[in-house]
């Protein structure tokens, strides 16, 4: 027997509840084919890439199962009849690439202790981030070129369009070119 992935994407306008039931058709559908083990993994719903059958947002579900070579095709051909599903994938399970990716609930995990690893670096380095002052640090440009931008000045009187107007007349009349 070889190990399979069933990944399934069911319409986002349906509530939990239902939700619950379709995954639970689509399992009892994995069953009738045949398979055995049958590990289910709901991944939420996400906003789909491009619309899928009028779908912006998808919930997706994972199903890992055991089966014979036939198995992938009798549940393919199933659920290409399935009112439930929007979209799916059978392929073989593949242990190596759950090893490289890290699942999506983990990924704010992930953001949180790299985030908390940097703030305790800055803290052996004396300060942290919100002290330093990068806007001296300026851009790279072509050929080695650098430019160190400024804030502009804070000012509290009015804006008159009219010095505007003038200074962009100024601006166009001259050579807008730098000379190299």
């Amino acid at each position: 027997m070889r190990k399979y992935e069933l990944t399934a994407v069911f319409a986002g306008t349906i509530s939990d509840s239902e939700l619950e039931a379709a995954g639970n058709r689509v399992q009892k559908l994995i069953e009738d084919a045949g398979a055995a083990n049958i590990e289910r993994a709901e991944l939420g719903k996400h906003k789909l890439q491009y619309e899928v059958k009028n779908n912006k947002f998808g919930s997706i579900v994972t199903f890992t199962f055991d089966g014979e070579g036939n198995t992938a095709n009798v549940i393919t051909a199933k659920l290409k009849l399935s009112k439930d599903v929007v979209r799916f994938v059978v392929e073989l399970f593949n242990a190596a690439r759950l090893k490289r990716t890290p699942q999506i609930a983990d990924t704010a995990l992930i953001k949180a202790s790299r985030e908390k690893e940097r703030e305790e670096r800055d803290r052996e380095r004396g300060g942290d981030r919100s002290d330093r002052d990068d806007r001296g640090a300026g851009q790279v440009f072509a050929a080695g070129h650098t430019e160190k931008s400024e804030p502009a000045p804070a000012t509290d009187k009015p804006v008159d369009l009219e010095e505007i107007d003038k200074k962009l007349d100024q601006l166009l009349q001259g050579d807008l070119t730098p000379t190299v």
